[in-house]
């Protein structure tokens, strides 16, 4: 769990997905922006990230909600099974205003800022307009804020090298992993974690950017690592669409940028790599859960 500087109250995990309908935490700490500020609950757990967001309640006119990463990326924000409808301000560590976009209730695209960002605040529907605020203006960011440290996302380490890695853990986030994503940060992926060892064959519908898959097993090994392109038409693929295969049988999956491998030398020209190549599997992606 998230650590706070002294003094400052913070929202856990359970405050929020306890709830038996949308949850309105309590708010902790402010922003100004357009001249108005507002009251903040904090979301800084990679839990509180992924999850969070689907049990907020609708955050009202003086009220709003701040996600929190560790650093500038392209962090993603959806509202799949949630009732309420945002809009979401992305902010870089400065508070500068990156980009600003709203997003439907039961939005399981969602969005992703046109450049990295290390804050979504979520606003009322329309507060955005009202507020006049748009991409270059500046917010202003409490000491609180400033203060805080979020917590780091899951890293996985092959033969030392690092990567950044959002978990896919259960069934539903295994089959949407990076669905409808147009970018991510170079160091960031996704890591799917299964119950056990088998073939492993992954497909590409709705993935808009090409990728490097690659598969380990139970132990870390890594089995194999294959460049994967985008379908012609990803959110169309048809009957005879290519799928990218474990050669072996896998327990995880990671996803990266295209070309990963090879920019960090764990693969040559050809795509081989060193025999005994082994990944550092996050304790979270070995346990199934975050908790």
């Amino acid at each position: 769990m998230t650590r706070f500087a002294s003094g400052l109250l913070f929202m856990t995990v359970s405050s929020i997905l306890a709830c038996g309908g949308a949850c309105h935490p309590e708010a902790k700490t402010g922003i100004t922006l357009g001249g108005k500020t507002l009251d903040l609950s904090l979301l800084t757990s990679e839990k509180e990230r992924r999850h969070g967001v689907s049990h907020l309640g609708a955050p009202g006119e003086s009220r709003g909600y701040l996600l929190a990463w560790p650093s500038e990326r392209f962090c993603m924000v959806d509202t799949e099974g949630s009732d309420v409808a945002f809009d979401v301000v992305f902010l870089d560590r400065s508070g500068t205003i990156v980009d600003v976009q709203p997003i439907k209730a039961r939005n399981e695209e969602g969005v992703i800022p046109r450049s990295p960002a290390a804050f979504a605040l979520l606003v009322a529907p329309g507060s955005a307009q009202k507020l006049g605020v748009k991409a270059g203006d500046k917010a202003q960011l409490s000491a609180q804020i400033l203060a805080v440290k979020p917590e780091e996302l899951p890293v996985i380490r092959i033969n030392g090298v690092a990567a950044s890695v959002e978990l896919a853990l259960t069934e539903p986030e295994r089959q949407h992993g990076l669905m409808f994503r147009p970018r991510m940060s170079p160091d960031d992926g996704m890591l799917f974690a299964y119950a056990d060892e088998n073939e492993r064959r992954f497909w590409m519908k709705n993935t808009m950017i090409p990728l490097d898959i690659a598969f380990f097993a139970a132990d870390g090994t890594l089995l194999n690592v294959n460049e994967t392109p985008m379908y012609p038409d990803p959110r169309n693929p048809g009957a005879l669409y290519a799928t990218s295969d474990s050669k072996g049988a896998a327990r995880y999956v990671l996803e990266m940028n295209l070309g990963w491998f090879k920019r960090k030398g764990l693969t040559d020209g050809t795509g081989r790599f060193s025999p005994g190549t082994k990944a550092e599997i996050p304790p979270a992606a070995t346990k199934g859960t975050y908790d």
